[in-house]
């Protein structure tokens, strides 16, 4: 009994040392995993992801250092009122359009309106926004601009949606990830949530 409660043991320990050993290896690797910073080169198009409007600033840097013709602004995820979005509306409060929001935003930036490209509609996921560029416009170079963790997967969404079109990516301050992120919970969890959709991304199994 007591040899086999020892191999239990040992067994235990070797697997939680593995385990322990794994997690260091994969948070001293996780930004390399998740973000790709490469210098960049002239393209036809910006094309700025939805879910952050700081996104817009990096496309107006973009557009003054001529790295792009024009500007493609996603027509993300509809407003969806609920009950308080209701009272809201009632009380005579009107709820901006997001992407109105963007195109003004980039036109008080001094991007001329004639540049800005809507494309998509309702697109929730990443994979949605390459599937309706896919759609507008499927050849080209585009630079993609999102944010620092998001950058390996977008990358990889675009490039397998559109295979007949070049794209590289791009983000505000460099997609690269900030000095000791894992000191950060609210950083440290995005980090760990980007890497199972990446995972799931590169399986096929998940919506991106």
């Amino acid at each position: 009994m007591v040899q086999v409660l020892r191999r239990v043991w040992i067994g235990f320990a070797s697997l939680s040392a593995i385990v322990v050993i794994g997690g260091l290896v994969l948070v001293a690797n996780l930004p390399s995993l998740l973000m790709i910073d490469a210098p960049l080169h002239k393209a036809d198009h910006a094309v700025v992801l939805d879910g952050d409007n700081l996104r817009l600033l990096r496309a107006k840097e973009l557009f003054d250092q001529g790295m792009v013709n024009d500007i493609f602004v996603s027509d993300g995820e509809p407003f969806h009122p609920n009950a308080i979005d209701d009272i809201v509306r009632d009380l005579g409060y009107v709820q901006p359009d997001r992407t109105t929001i963007k195109i003004d935003i980039l036109e008080k930036l001094g991007v001329p309106s004639d540049k800005i490209v809507v494309f998509g509609h309702g697109s929730l996921t990443t994979r949605d926004e390459a599937r309706a560029l896919r759609d507008k416009a499927a050849s080209g170079s585009y630079l993609i601009v999102t944010t620092n963790y998001h950058s390996r997967r977008a990358l990889m969404i675009f490039r397998d949606a559109m295979p007949g079109a070049e794209f590289q990516v791009t983000c505000g301050g460099g997609c690269v990830a900030p000095s000791q992120w894992w000191r950060d919970p609210a950083v440290a969890a995005q980090f760990i949530l980007e890497f199972v959709k990446q995972l799931y991304y590169r399986f096929g199994s998940a919506s991106a």
